[in-house]
């Protein structure tokens, strides 16, 4: 478990980060590689492996209390609750943030996701590359350790896989035929499991829970990966600590004002740069909240962008139910191969974008008796254990996971009555599923529901559009840019309006792409991290910080 530093401020901060999750993990660490004084702000704490719920008899009942995904729903201290509708909201406040709470999928980008303002005009093209980003996927891999299968024709070469894949069982063995009937390409997906020994942490032993964190440390987390190499370091890491304002002068950020959740004591901690890593959702009620006389509408939002372009990624469910048992049960819960067959843009079909199909394996026993996703739960009666005996064990899922166009009346702003524990406002959240995004999900159901059937199912069922999406990636809503006039940041996460803010997490993301975003939020987080100490002297040192030369851009 992690060893946290006391909760008092201290002198001759270079950087203080806000938040722990997958981008506050990576800049705390690299940072503090490069000899800078970090200090990181977490207003959850650290989770010991004991809490976890793989040993309880109750796991999935308890997944719908206290370690429910939502945190309207958990209602913990030290989250912070989230006002408007429709919206299903789902992240985590403690140490490692939301990757306490997810399946490890682990898919880069690929080159077309930036350039989608080329593409089809619906969407910005991103102010960097995947050539830019891609020796820092390469380095993001290397520090947090991923299990995959190299070679795949759909992606540029790599060769960054710590250990192999997941093994795909006669789960995904069945699956892949399906894929492969109907000549459609797939591979084995990268996952953050490890499956040999690493670094002092056990490989995954299959037990199948992994949305409840994993207590052996299998799953690559910012918490198991880079912060206790970053606490070696002599970073510091703060928990259960609020950040409720960031302290401007002018157009200088001086350091931020947070709050001890535990006592009430509010404290300053300045530093030379402040970095916003608190997600999609976070960040900008930060930012909104911290508005002044000089910056009415909030920091970093002198574009009116700040709290806009919210994106989830559009989902829908397609599950099988097969006549053998394929023991889609046992396993690690990452998909063990995935399709983007139909990934990218093709007009004739009506719409922009694609899909992945992520192809994962079954939850336990208590999901299948309620009828898995998109079934009814299993009648009591004299044939209940007939019924069970069907579905359990005999199960597919296949996520639909499309591309989200950005749109600016999907947004963050502050809610005028709900607060969170220690009376800071709260999100309020408005989000409208766009029309291309449902064409599209409807098209990724008749796809997954063709590979269903031609891998065997006999009967096949799905959830339609899920309306709202689950919320698990938040993204958009500060944008990075070219131009001050539409964006947030510049490409180094620099905030436009003042130069030694820097926001980088899911935020920063001008477009959703059709994957996972958390190895892309790492990468974006290593670069920005290697960035500053290469140049932070010249950008950040005397009392007028400034905005980083675009012909910066180099690789160590």
């Amino acid at each position: 478990m992690l060893v946290t530093s006391p909760k008092t401020p201290t002198a001759d901060v270079d950087v203080v980060i806000v938040g722990s999750g997958m981008a506050g993990g990576a800049l705390a660490k690299r940072l503090s590689d490069g000899g800078l004084r970090v200090v990181c702000l977490e207003q959850g704490r650290p989770l010991h492996p004991a809490e976890l719920r793989h040993f309880s008899d109750t796991w999935e009942w308890d997944k719908q209390r206290e370690w429910n995904v939502h945190p309207n729903v958990r209602k913990l201290p030290q989250d912070y609750p989230i006002g408007g509708e429709p919206h299903s909201i789902r992240n985590r406040n403690d140490v490692g943030g939301s990757l306490n709470h997810w399946s490890a999928h682990w898919p880069r980008f690929k080159p077309v996701d930036f350039r989608k303002g080329t593409e089809h005009g619906l969407a910005p093209d991103w102010p960097i590359s995947y050539e830019d980003l891609e020796p820092y996927y390469d380095i993001n891999d290397r520090e947090m350790g991923i299990s995959g299968r190299p070679g795949d024709p759909a992606y540029p070469p790599r060769t960054t896989h710590t250990t192999p894949p997941i093994p795909l069982g006669t789960f995904g063995r069945t699956m892949a035929r399906g894929f492969e009937k109907l000549g459609w390409h797939w591979w084995w997906m990268d996952n953050a499991i490890i499956t040999k020994p690493l670094d002092g942490r056990l490989p995954c032993n299959h037990c199948g829970q992994c949305i409840l964190g994993c207590p052996r440390s299998s799953i690559s987390t910012s918490a198991t990966g880079y912060l206790p190499r970053a606490l070696a370091n002599g970073a510091q890491l703060r928990t259960g600590c609020r950040v409720e304002q960031i302290i401007v002068d002018g157009d200088t950020a001086r350091g931020v004002i947070y709050v001890d959740i535990e006592t009430g004591q509010r404290y300053r901690q300045d530093a030379k740069a402040v970095i916003v890593a608190g997600n999609g959702i976070g960040t900008p009620r930060l930012l909104l909240v911290s508005a002044n006389s000089s910056h009415r509408d909030g920091l970093a939002n002198s574009s009116g962008q700040l709290g806009r372009n919210l994106m989830y990624h559009p989902q829908a469910f397609v599950e099988g139910i097969f006549e053998e048992s394929l023991d889609g049960y046992k396993g690690a819960r990452g998909a063990p191969l995935f399709s983007q067959q139909f990934y990218e843009t093709d007009p004739s079909r009506g719409f922009v974008n694609g899909f992945t199909a992520l192809v994962v394996r079954a939850p336990g026993a208590g999901v299948a008796a309620n009828g898995y996703w998109t079934r009814e739960p299993v009648p009591w009666g004299p044939d209940h254990h007939k019924e069970f005996a069907r579905l359990f064990g005999h199960h597919a899922w296949i996520i639909v996971m499309a591309e989200e166009l950005p749109s600016p009346t999907n947004r963050v702003t502050l809610d005028p009555e709900l607060t969170d524990s220690t009376g800071m406002p709260a999100p309020k959240v408005e989000y409208r599923v766009h029309p291309n995004d449902r064409k599209l999900v409807e098209f990724g159901i008749a796809r997954s529901r063709e590979v269903m059937t031609a891998a065997g199912a006999y009967d096949v069922t799905d959830s339609g559009l899920l309306d709202p999406p689950p919320g698990y990636h938040l993204l958009g809503t500060a944008r990075m840019g070219t131009d001050p006039a539409d964006s947030v940041t510049n490409r180094w996460h620099q905030a436009w309006d003042i130069p030694n803010l820097f926001i980088c997490d899911g935020s920063s993301m001008p477009t959703s792409a059709g994957v996972n975003p958390t190895p892309t939020i790492g990468a974006m987080a290593v670069r920005l991290a290697d960035f500053l100490v290469r140049e932070g002297n010249s950008l950040l040192g005397g009392d007028r910080p400034r905005l980083a030369d675009d012909r910066m851009e180099s690789v160590r």
